[in-house]
C-alpha cells in the first residue's frame, strides 16, 4: 500500500457521509475537525457537530518475507532487497456529538464500509475490508460533558512493501581466496579427531 489506512478510511468517510473538510475555527483559531486521524493533537467536543477519529487499535502480522533483486542502472547492476508484510488490522472508528447526530448517524460508517467507492478504494490500494462490524455505545465514558459516542471495531487487511538497496557478495571488503595462493587472507585448517592442526 502507498497509503496509510487511516488515510484511507477518512476520505472513504468524509465522502460517503458527504461531511466537509472542518465545522470552521475557534475563538482561539484552532480549527474544529469534523473527521481527523486520531492522536493527532487536535481538540476535539468544540462543536455541536458529528466528529470522527480513526485509528489503529491493533495489528496481527501473518507474512513477512524478504527477496532479492538486481536493477540496472547506467549498465552497472545494483541490489536490492524487497520487504514485504502482510497484517490484519484491527481499525477503530470513533464517533462523537453534543447533539444526537452520532446516535442518528453511526450506522453510515458501518454501511459505507461496503459501499461502491470502499470497493473501489480496495481495489485501488489492494487491501480487504470487513463488510461486518462491532459499534459500543461509549456515552457515559464522558462523564459529565454528556458527549453522544459510539466505537466502532472492523477488521480489514493490508500489506506493505519497502525497497532498500543492500551490499552483495561481490562488494564485500573481503573475498574468499584459495587457501594456497600467496596473497590468502584464509589458513588451512584441517580438524582431526580430537585434534586440530593448522598451516
Amino acid at each position: 500500500m502507498n497509503k496509510e489506512p487511516e488515510k484511507i478510511f477518512v476520505e472513504l468517510i468524509q465522502k460517503s457521509l458527504n461531511l466537509p473538510n472542518n465545522w470552521g475555527y475557534d475563538s482561539q483559531g484552532n480549527e474544529i475537525p469534523c473527521i481527523t486521524i486520531k492522536s493527532q493533537n487536535i481538540k476535539l467536543y468544540n462543536t455541536e457537530h458529528l466528529q470522527i477519529t480513526v485509528g489503529t487499535l491493533s495489528s496481527n502480522v501473518f507474512a513477512n518475507r524478504t527477496e532479492y533483486f538486481i536493477k540496472y542502472i547506467e549498465g552497472i547492476p545494483r541490489y536490492y532487497e524487497r520487504n514485504m508484510l502482510n497484517d490484519q488490522r484491527v481499525m477503530q472508528i470513533d464517533v462523537y456529538s453534543r447533539n444526537n447526530e452520532a446516535r442518528q448517524r453511526f450506522w453510515e460508517i458501518q454501511a459505507c464500509l461496503n459501499n461502491t467507492l470502499s470497493i473501489q478504494l480496495q481495489d485501488e490500494y489492494q487491501f480487504r475490508i470487513s463488510k461486518i462490524s462491532n459499534t459500543f455505545n461509549l456515552s457515559g465514558l464522558e462523564g459529565g460533558s454528556d458527549i453522544n459516542r459510539y466505537s466502532i471495531r472492523f477488521n480489514c487487511l493490508t500489506w506493505f512493501s519497502k525497497e532498500t538497496e543492500v551490499d552483495y557478495y561481490s562488494t564485500f571488503r573481503l573475498t574468499a581466496q584459495d587457501a594456497y595462493s600467496d596473497d590468502s587472507i584464509f589458513t588451512n585448517v584441517t580438524v582431526l579427531p580430537e585434534t586440530t592442526t593448522s598451516s
